[in-house]
């Protein structure tokens, strides 16, 4: 009998065997002490794709490694270095999955231009608007029109980050549910305000209110189960009326109106319908509960409120007043679905980028590189929509400096929204609530100090408010890009 090691070809043993015998041959398994023979076992599962020693540094960082580690307990340098020997011995990667199968299972290449649509759907309930402002009156029109802006914002972005966090846990009859619960909820919420304003603005008013709130739930649904063409086909008929009071004036009033409600109603309707739970299949235990998800939820609470009060409090003491620095937010909500679309991108890009780099200051600077690419073209477009908007306020004799100002400000505010989502997606709601309540308290206290500060009743120069607020959106984009910087780079974000 003859043994032999699987590293060995030379006999370790030879005896002679008897001669009735045959001759056995016996493998002894290599037994190896080397720590990071077994820290490579261990992370094979989950990197037999690695390309790279950048993504298994991702990895090992993501599971706590850090350079001390790699020196005490492996004897390298830092954790890169570890990270270069794990990857070398665990030989090629496996193949990666085809290509053209992962787009047709995922529903094309353009299936991702999807959000570039959401900017106009943001705009259609605004063809309504004069004759809903002609039915409901002036009196409290401007503060049921923001609190009902705000409460929608806030219920709608809580909801649809948590249906996505259950989704992302595999349950999605449990998502549909806490949508369907939050749009109901939404609803009750939308005439507990109404009813708060009844004094000022009457039954009308209440109900324009309750119907925001319908609208903002409604298109937070359809978009989560990815139903934007019903929604559009939705508001038509407030599209159509709308637009034939502008054009006629007069009877169509109350079409307008009734088209208006009558095309909310059924795009909540068919919103529920669409987040009907499918199925009975038990779904999996999440990881943690519900409380759990407080700190999270309340972040997402947090920046929804400061958001509305970065854009409120600015057009808020203009609604009624001027048309042209009003209008001046048309080019960000037009464009705020390509900036969701581009900030989509960047995780994906990240991960590509991680593939292609080779050491960790490479990928930092190419992430940076990404951000001033994908921010600029995030200016780029708010910028030319602008552009034509201005062209056609001077068409009229409507273009003033105080709204192109305030159309300046807007664009930049895109890009401001950028660098939010980016900071949203680390989960730095601090940040985030933080900068903008600076900004705004900045806007509106060295405008209270130089008598510009319309939200605080003064009647200042139009011109010189709208300036002061571009000034605090250019300063919200430093802050944001600051509090960018120490998490951005992190490579084990992009595993």
């Amino acid at each position: 009998m003859t043994l032999l090691s699987d590293d060995d070809t030379g006999p370790v043993c030879a005896p002679a065997a008897p001669a009735d015998e045959p001759e056995r041959t016996i493998l002894l398994p290599r037994i190896s002490t080397d720590p990071v023979d077994e820290l490579v076992e261990r992370v094979r599962p989950r990197l037999g794709r690695a390309v790279d020693a950048l993504q298994v540094a991702a990895a090992l960082e993501a599971d706590g490694h850090t350079d001390r580690t790699a020196q005490v307990e492996y004897g390298y340098r830092d954790v890169f270095t570890l990270a270069t020997e794990v990857f070398q011995r665990m030989g090629p990667p496996l193949p990666e999955p085809d290509e053209a199968a992962v787009a047709v299972v995922t529903g094309g290449r353009w299936a991702g231009l999807r959000p570039v649509l959401h900017g106009p759907l943001y705009l259609l309930p605004s063809a309504a608007f004069p004759a809903v402002l002609m039915a409901v009156g002036r009196p409290g029109l401007v503060l049921g029109m923001v609190l009902a802006g705000t409460v929608g914002w806030i219920w709608s972005g809580v909801a649809a980050y948590l249906a996505y966090r259950l989704l992302g846990h595999g349950r999605p009859r449990a998502a549909s549910r806490v949508l369907r619960w939050a749009a109901l909820t939404g609803l009750l919420l939308g005439v507990a305000l109404g009813v708060a304003v009844l004094p000022l603005g009457g039954l009308p008013l209440a109900v324009m209110m309750v119907l925001q709130v319908a609208y903002q739930l409604a298109s937070t649904l359809l978009i989560f189960y990815r139903r934007e063409a019903w929604l559009a086909a939705a508001m038509i008929p407030a599209v159509l009326f709308g637009t034939a009071y502008l054009l006629v004036g007069g009877a169509a009033q109350r079409w307008a109106v009734l088209a208006a409600a009558g095309s909310v109603l059924a795009a909540l309707a068919i919103a529920l319908w669409a987040a009907r739970p499918a199925g009975d299949a038990e779904e999996p235990t999440p990881p943690t509960g519900l409380r759990a998800q407080t700190p999270a939820l309340l972040g997402i609470a947090g920046y929804g409120l400061c958001a509305a009060a970065l854009l409120f409090h600015a057009q808020a003491p203009y609604l009624l007043t001027r048309l042209d620095i009003v209008a001046a937010a048309v080019p960000l909500l037009l464009s705020m679905g390509y900036v969701e679309w581009r900030t989509g991108r960047f995780w994906p890009d990240m991960v590509a980028l991680s593939r292609r780099a080779r050491r960790p200051g490479e990928f930092v600077a190419g992430v940076w590189r990404t951000i001033g690419r994908e921010f600029t073209a995030c200016l780029a477009v708010p910028a030319l929509l602008g552009a034509a908007l201005l062209a056609g306020l001077a068409q009229v004799g409507l273009l003033s400096a105080a709204g192109a100002v305030m159309t300046a400000a807007h664009v930049a505010l895109a890009g401001a929204y950028y660098l939010a989502f980016l900071l949203a997606g680390r989960g730095r709601y601090g940040w985030l609530c933080l900068s903008m309540a600076v900004v705004i308290a900045l806007h509106i206290g060295v405008g209270a100090l130089l008598g510009v500060a319309p939200l605080l009743g003064q009647g200042g120069s139009a011109l010189a408010d709208t300036s002061l607020y571009l000034g605090s959106v250019v300063l919200l984009q430093a802050l944001f890009a600051l509090g960018l910087l120490p998490v951005i780079g992190q490579i084990r974000h992009y595993r």
